[in-house]
């Protein structure tokens, strides 16, 4: 194993699956940032793909990003996959209309599609939930076809570092989801064997009313804490409310910031 796999949290695949079957009815009215990252996504992509005929979404969530693919050029075969039964079910209520090939349960580490099957593929804020990214990006190699494009999104590790900075006042357990640095992913990306890779990031901070308000939204979109060195069991009222007042100290005239990182990948087979 190298160092470089070696950095990843082991993420237990069924919390992350049932985290999003439980947020999945709910998880539209948390999801402006994710649809500002999709939005921007496809927005920075600066090379089209000549013949967009077969297009999967990895990770469709509701189907905002799989309803934005289905306008792409050329396209004849579109399908979403995500780990959440439930989630593909909003996949569908919110595509309706569209001619959808087939909704997939899969993870994105084991994809079920043919090698050189498919012409593009694009994953919006889902590769974070993966323990083995490099594992991830190899099989999103291996079904696209040659020449064929790769975009993603993904949170980088600043993202909720004031969050976490709070929880570091009360003890050293893991209570914010770990994500890998952009150099790191970068680095998994070539080892798939992909070119002419372009790897970018930015910072988007969120404002909220409180820190708790922050909190309910990060449940409601599914994102609990599923990482290896988190507090199994309930967090002591005194340490809760410690966080709560160190978080209150990040204040500014706008409100509690939250921090995250966007990290977008692009490249070619």
């Amino acid at each position: 194993m190298s160092v470089c796999r070696a950095v990843m949290p082991k993420i237990d695949k069924a919390l992350v699956q049932q985290s999003f079957d439980l947020a999945s009815t709910s998880y539209h009215q948390f999801t402006g940032l994710q649809r500002l990252i999709g939005d921007r996504l496809i927005d920075q992509q600066k090379e089209s793909v000549v013949e967009a005929l077969t297009v999967l979404d990895v990770g469709s969530g509701t189907g905002y990003l799989t309803r934005k693919l289905s306008q792409l050029k050329g396209l004849k075969h579109l399908y979403a996959l995500d780990i959440s039964t439930a989630m593909l079910n909003q996949t569908e209520l919110n595509t309706r209309g569209l001619n959808l090939t087939a909704r997939i349960c899969a993870d994105a580490e084991q994809l079920p599609l043919q090698s050189a099957s498919v012409d593009a593929i694009y994953s919006n804020l889902a590769y974070q939930w993966c323990s083995e990214l490099q594992q991830a990006f190899e099989e999103s190699n291996r079904v696209l076809r040659q020449h064929g494009l790769f975009a993603f999104s993904t949170f980088g590790e600043k993202t909720l570092i004031e969050l976490k900075n709070a929880w570091r006042s009360v003890d050293q357990a893991v209570h914010v989801n770990t994500f890998i640095d952009q150099q790191t992913i970068e680095r998994y990306v070539e080892r798939a064997g992909f070119s002419e890779i372009v790897v970018r990031s930015e910072d988007i901070v969120v404002h909220y009313q409180t820190p708790m308000q922050l909190m309910l939204e990060l449940k409601g979109m599914g994102a609990h804490n599923i990482n290896p060195g988190r507090n199994v069991g309930l967090t002591g009222v005194g340490g809760f409310k410690r966080m709560m007042q160190t978080y209150e100290l990040m204040r500014t005239e706008k409100g509690i910031p939250a921090t995250f990182q966007a990290v977008y990948g692009y490249a070619k087979k």
